[in-house]
């Protein structure tokens, strides 16, 4: 027996080899095919990640490393984008592409994906002068659906983490994922600062390796969480890690993430010297301000000096990325970016003997996602704070054209970090209230018996509303009028003529005024006219109507937004019914309408304010509610008939 199972084996062994290598062979296919999704991680998703991997390895504060292994399934046109291979390093780190595959719907490689096929492009604005931050990137350009994409990459920096990071093992909405995991390494020496988000029972595995420490975290199976409007950011909804080490060392400058106070002191040694002034300037800056009795007169001349001699270029080279050119090198050029323009305009205030403060922010119109329990780099951008006896003044520096003190949407309202020589101090900057984020309207319209109307305009935007107005004083009349057309929606107009201006005092208002025509304003039925009452501001539509919504909502500003309208009515017409005021008030804003009717003129008077706010996802009905009922109102239209 034994002798026939060795001549068996002898004479079979290819055979069964071979059965064996197609079966592995199929198998490693079939691990990519995407029947193999289990079915709930296809709900409300875009794409999958079946394997999403990051792992950090710090040889110490001077440098580390990042390996990336992901495999990700796309599912449809929405899947796409410009996440799914991106490689961002500069010119203190070095990326190493290991490989790149992708696979049909059944798990079949289609097509290996190579370093030369990536393409290498300025990972900074065009309006940059100096850069060194880069970007490898590959988009799959296929149309059937699904296929997957396997890649892995490695990222070697020469140069320590100075700012946080975060790994979200979903990282977008719409996107569910059967595995992912993060590991960080890092010798005893250091020490690593870390926060959980919303982990719920996934816990970090930790062990010590001869002298060296690794923290480990795996995901399983997360269902995708399906966008909805006005849904928060990500990170706050969705699992995550933020991280950071607790010092790390920068083309030679070592600094500490262990308290807000630690990191500023790192941010003033980066600065430290960089504020002086060629002797001519500081006689002429003197000499400007001289006759000027509060020291916020000179602040706001000095302010408007810089504004009229200097420009906006990004500098994001080496150790540029985090410290200004200094003081005289702007002086000379007349340019640099938010650090360097920043640090001109402190080193301009300190030579009239005005104090101000470098302060560092995350700017974006929206971007509150700052952890103030987590004291490392979240900074995107720099502007300064002027303390002065009654008040704060808060300038930004890169807009030439931006009014004296006026931050907008970009940097109201958030924490932001002063740098000083005793170290960083987290403070808040000012946010918007209802008195300054206005949208009010006057118009006149007068309506002849065919409908027709000729009207005069007149609407004020402050607060978050400014500047998007103001941009435009600064384009020709007929790119205003341009504009104009796109953005102020009238029904069926031409305009005669228009006037765009702005204000100059604490709270700047930009104000446009239009004549216009419109035509077939009113239509006409027999003996009745009947006229459609919100001209400018009307809710034509709801919010999207969302059952079973799964993410709280987010209102991120106080608005009030009112609007006068005065209807002379043709000779001959007069008001058929009686008209129906609203008035109703709701945890998301108030709503009111008025109408006054004298002689001929019929005013109609509304006004809505609405709140800021985070609310639960149960809410959501009521306030599609309350905007329904403010598109009724505002559909409303005056009912006229011929005496």
């Amino acid at each position: 027996m034994i002798k026939k199972f060795n001549l068996l084996m002898k004479r079979g062994l290819p055979y069964i080899l071979t059965a064996v290598l197609c079966f592995l062979s199929f198998s490693l296919k079939a691990d990519f095919a995407a029947s193999l999704i289990p079915r709930p991680l296809l709900e409300d998703a875009n794409s999958v990640y079946r394997v999403n991997e990051m792992a950090i390895v710090f040889d110490g504060p001077e440098s580390f490393t990042m390996r990336r292994n992901v495999v990700i399934t796309i599912l449809n046109e929405n899947g796409k984008g410009p996440d799914i291979l991106a490689i961002q390093y500069d010119g203190n780190s070095s990326p190493r592409f290991i490989s790149g595959e992708i696979f049909d719907a059944q798990g079949r490689s289609i097509t290996r994906i190579r370093r030369r096929d990536l393409i290498d492009q300025s990972n900074v604005s065009g309006f940059s002068l100096y850069e060194d931050n880069r970007i490898m990137g590959y988009i799959p350009h296929i149309s059937s659906y699904p296929y997957t994409v396997r890649y892995e990459y490695e990222v070697r920096y020469n140069r320590g983490m100075y700012y946080a990071m975060t790994f979200l093992p979903q990282m977008a909405y719409n996107r569910s994922t059967q595995k992912a995991s993060l590991s960080i390494e890092y010798p005893q020496n250091m020490e690593l600062n870390y926060m959980e988000f919303n982990l719920d029972g996934v816990n970090s595995n930790k062990d010590n390796n001869r002298g060296r420490l690794k923290v480990t975290w795996d995901f399983n199976n997360l269902h995708a969480i399906r966008r909805e409007h006005l849904s928060p950011a990500l990170r706050y909804i969705s699992p995550g890690i933020m991280f950071a080490p607790d010092r790390f060392v920068f083309d030679g400058y070592a600094g500490s993430n262990t308290s807000w106070e630690e990191f500023g002191k790192w941010v003033w040694s980066l600065n430290e010297g960089r504020d002086n002034l060629p002797r001519e300037r500081v006689e002429q800056l003197n000499d400007m301000v001289s006759g000027m009795e509060s020291d916020k007169e000179k602040v706001k001349a000095i302010y408007e000096f810089l504004q009229s001699r200097t420009r906006y270029v990004n500098i994001a080279l080496g150790i540029g990325g985090m410290q200004p050119f200094d003081a005289q090198t702007v002086d000379r050029t007349g340019y640099g970016d938010c650090k360097a323009l920043t640090n001109y305009m402190m080193a301009m205030l300190r030579a009239v003997g005005i104090e101000s403060y470098y302060t560092l922010v995350r700017a974006g119109v929206g971007s509150y996602g700052f952890v103030e329990e987590f004291s490392s780099n979240q900074f995107n951008h720099v502007i300064l704070s002027v303390p002065l006896k009654n008040d704060t003044i808060w300038l930004e520096c890169t807009d030439q054209n931006l009014p004296f003190n006026h931050l907008g949407d970009f940097t109201d309202n958030r924490p932001v970090l002063l740098i000083r020589e005793d170290g960083g101090k987290l403070i808040r900057t000012p946010a918007y209230n209802r008195d300054e984020n206005i949208n009010n309207s006057f118009t006149t319209v007068i309506l002849d018996n065919r409908g027709n109307g000729s009207g005069a305009i007149r609407m004020d935007f402050g607060g978050i509303y400014f500047v998007d107005y103001m941009r435009t004083l600064r384009i020709s009349e007929e790119d205003q009028q341009r504009w104009l057309y796109r953005n102020i929606q009238l029904p069926n107009y031409t305009i005669d003529s228009h006037q765009i201006t702005q204000s100059v005092d604490d709270n700047p208002i930009a104000t446009i005024q239009m004549d216009v025509q419109l035509r077939s304003y009113a239509s006409v039925t027999g003996q009745r006219m009947f006229v459609p009452l919100n001209l400018i501001t009307a809710h034509r539509s709801t919010p999207p109507r969302i059952r079973n919504r799964q993410n709280p909502f987010v209102l991120n500003f106080d608005r009030c937004i009112s609007d006068t309208i005065v209807f002379i009515i043709p000779d001959r017409f007069e008001l058929e019914s009686q008209l129906s005021e609203h008035a109703f008030e709701t945890e998301f804003g108030t709503f009111q309408t008025e109408f006054i009717v004298k002689d001929n003129e019929i005013w109609y008077i509304r006004r809505l304010q609405t709140n800021k706010g985070n609310f639960p996802p149960e809410k959501y009905q009521d306030f599609f509610r309350f905007y329904q009922n403010v598109a009724r109102a505002d559909g409303q239209s005056l009912t006229l008939v011929r005496r």
